[in-house]
């Protein structure tokens, strides 16, 4: 055998020099990346400020995305704000979609309260279904969000959206409970 052998040059792989400028998709992302995870309250307010329908998708994509919330917490929880303020269809139903069925109990929340600030009837229902959760901490948000939409939205229309087992005990026209006659 030869003492040569496996000794000679490794083979070169021919290479080409990416510009980010040729890879647009990346460049949004890294710019919404850096969007999302302001330190400070002020410029992230204002950087969630900045966003429009336009970065909806992208949004939608990081809200979608599990090891994000690895990675970066913030990150989706951020994301997840932007499409509650960002209202449509499309991220309406990714929200309400977290809320019922993510696996991250944390993300879960987060989508359901930010369902209840975005102050729509809709999320009533969603909120509704959460009170059967085993999460105590998802039950006090879907409280505290049916709370928020009674406040802006009035006891009704609220009230209209829960299930029958929900709903206070009806009120009289001078203010006492049934119970209380």
């Amino acid at each position: 055998m030869s003492n040569a052998a496996g000794q000679g040059e490794p083979a070169a792989r021919p290479s080409t020099l990416v510009s980010r400028e040729d890879l647009p998709g990346v460049r949004a992302r890294e710019e919404l990346n850096a969007l999302l995870t302001a330190h400070d309250p002020e410029t992230a307010e204002a950087n969630l400020a900045q966003l429009t329908e336009q970065h909806s998708p992208l949004l939608r994509q990081i809200a979608r995305e599990p090891t994000t919330s690895v990675m970066n917490p913030s990150l989706r929880r951020n994301a997840i704000t932007a499409l509650g303020r960002l209202v449509s269809a499309d991220n309406l139903n990714l929200l309400t979609d977290l809320a019922r069925r993510d696996d991250d109990e944390l993300i879960r929340i987060h989508a359901l309260t930010t369902l209840a600030n975005a102050g729509l009837e809709l999320a009533v229902p969603v909120l509704s279904a959460a009170l059967d959760s085993s999460n105590h901490i998802e039950v006090t948000a879907a409280r505290k969000g049916l709370a928020e939409l009674t406040a802006r939205l009035g006891p009704a229309l609220v009230e209209a959206g829960l299930r029958p087992e929900q709903r206070p005990i009806a009120r009289t026209t001078r203010g006492e409970t049934a119970a209380d006659e």
